[in-house]
């Protein structure tokens, strides 16, 4: 079976934490990917032990038949697939036995049809063993050497193969003291084989903006055009959240900057039709000025998947400001925005100054209320589940914050606190990690 790289790849790695996705729902990817003109998908799911964990132990014979289906498929609709495997977590570098292991499991794959690969070195410890600081001194020169091995060793096995490297130091904010210093970026730039194409983050793991003049100094650095890897709507970071938002802050430029852009995107496979479909509208013209219509494009073609049971119905105005609860990691989309600025103002004035924002107010929370309970009727559960969870808490919050608007407005002067007899405050947000996230906070903030 043959495979061939595109010169510019663009599509989706699966390369969270948590569940991996399921294959019918990869198939269901690919389809998207084709739609869309994207052309790569790299299966590098952190959970699957043999591609982490257990990165030695061979594929069993019903997994290798999984696996060359899934690159079957791919191929078949034109979006290579790229196999990655993450050896860093106890990989002895000095140990032939380790590098023939990392060999026996490539070949494995390549059997099952595929012809590119990754080598991931991310999220591990930057330390090596006595025996691996012996012979190669440091972390960049063992990690160099076994990639270019590997580099050379897929050559000879696999005609037109192609290898991503991602490095232990993988965005501007690990680089230590910064990215033109960093010894271990350098290093990688003097030793790496040029043909290997390296992931790069951007300025932060997960980064806002990924600035054209970050990127230049990477390549100055790496002698090299980076390969970005988007976490812009990862969430394994915080299951709490779900990205839905226009594909943001990368400059029309970026592309000419970079040698590929792959998008590492919510855990929840059916939480990502818009942000597939607006980064791919990107592509297509990244120098709009405006990313919200090809948003609500998206939205639009995506509100054909909630086909629901009569007599409800999901409107575009409806999903569209869910998917404004659930915009991007930096900020909440407009309507989100509004409604927020909104409640601010009911908080800090009198009801007899709330002139029009009350009744803007309850419209919107009655939509969102409206949402949630015709999201329950969907025909496509896979989809409900993986929405249901934080429509559910956007419900119950909008629950709240409209009975305390009602209170506030049929009780202009009362000196009573608002008590809600359904509602208990240690309910909210009462976990552990919550207790956590209130000192991290004082922590960011100084107090000690």
């Amino acid at each position: 079976m043959k495979s061939c790289m595109p010169d510019y790849p663009t599509g989706v790695i699966e390369g969270f934490y948590g569940k991996p996705w399921t294959d019918t729902e990869r198939f269901m990817l690919f389809d998207w990917l084709q739609t869309c003109g994207l052309n790569t998908y790299i299966y590098a799911p952190k959970d699957d032990l043999k591609h982490r964990a257990a990165w030695r132990e061979l594929y069993s014979a019903s997994e290798s038949k999984t696996i060359s289906s899934l690159i079957r498929a791919s191929n078949k609709r034109g979006i290579s697939f790229s196999y990655a495997i993450a050896p860093g977590l106890d990989m002895r570098f000095s140990a032939d036995s380790d590098l023939d292991a990392l060999r026996n499991k490539l070949a494995q794959v390549i059997k099952m049809g595929c012809r590119s690969f990754a080598l991931l070195f991310d999220d591990i410890p930057a330390r090596l063993a006595p025996n691996d600081r012996k012979r190669f001194g440091s972390q960049a020169s063992a990690q160099a050497a076994t990639a270019n091995s590997l580099c050379e060793w897929l050559g000879r096995q696999a005609a037109g193969s192609t290898l991503f490297f991602c490095p232990t130091v993988y965005c501007g904010a690990m680089a230590r003291p910064n990215v033109s210093h960093s010894e271990y970026l350098r290093e990688l730039g003097d030793k790496l084989h040029p043909a290997i194409k390296v992931f790069w983050t951007g300025p932060d793991i997960i980064s806002g903006e990924i600035p054209v003049d970050s990127i230049r100094e990477f390549r100055s650095v790496l002698r090299r055009r980076p390969v970005i890897w988007d976490n812009l709507y990862a969430n394994d970071y915080d299951m709490r959240r779900l990205h839905t938002g226009p594909y943001a802050g990368r400059p029309p430029s970026l592309k000419a900057e970079t040698n590929g852009i792959l998008l590492n995107p919510n855990c929840q496979f059916h939480a990502n039709f818009v942000p597939v479909h607006s980064f791919a509208s990107w592509l297509r013209a990244p120098a709009r000025t405006s990313l919200q219509p090809a948003r609500n494009r998206a939205i639009r073609t995506w509100l054909a998947q909630f086909q629901i049971r009569q007599p409800h119905k999901i409107s575009f105005k409806a999903l569209r400001l869910f998917c404004d609860f659930l915009y991007l990691p930096t900020s909440p989309g407009p309507g989100a925005t509004q409604y927020l600025h909104d409640l601010q103002m009911l908080l800090r004035t009198p009801p007899s100054h709330w002139a029009g924002r009350y009744e803007r107010f309850q419209r919107t929370s009655r939509l969102i209320l409206t949402l949630f309970d015709s999201l329950l009727h969907i025909q496509n559960r896979d989809l409900l589940h993986a929405l249901y969870a934080h429509a559910w808490e956007l419900k119950e919050r909008v629950l709240l914050v409209q009975a305390w608007a009602n209170w506030r407005k049929a009780n202009p002067d009362t000196t009573e606190k608002f008590a809600p007899a359904e509602f208990s405050p240690a309910l909210l947000r009462g976990s552990t990690c919550a207790e956590l996230d209130r000192v991290i906070a004082e922590i960011l903030a100084g107090s000690q």
